[in-house]
């Protein structure tokens, strides 16, 4: 079903259970902006060498999500599989970086 026009709304307003039973599957692309705003709010707080080094973490954490982003276009066109990258899949690899960065540091 598309989200586009109507449709989507009267099938709920008949069918509740495809709320309440369901998993909608919306993904849309955030913009580089909001990755660098979450990434930097995330690392903020964190005890590093220099404000630098903060801005480049933030930038390269962006730079890995819209790489993945790129290279799963690249994977669907080779073998009809897809791959993917979610906001929450953002967080879990900035989270992963914390808990990593906190095993080592200990």
């Amino acid at each position: 079903m598309s989200p586009v026009g109507d449709d989507l709304r009267v099938r709920c307003r008949n069918f509740p259970s495809l709320v309440n039973c369901c998993t909608l599957d919306w993904f849309s692309r955030w913009p580089e902006e909001a990755l660098l705003y979450v990434s930097r709010a995330f690392l903020k707080n964190l005890e590093l060498p220099s404000d630098e080094v903060r801005e480049n973490l933030a930038v390269m954490c962006m730079v890995i999500h819209t790489s993945v982003e790129e290279i799963s276009a690249k994977f669907f066109d080779e073998l009809r599989r897809r791959v993917y990258t979610t906001p929450k899949s953002y967080l879990d690899l900035i989270s992963l970086y914390l808990n990593t960065l906190g095993k080592k540091r200990n």
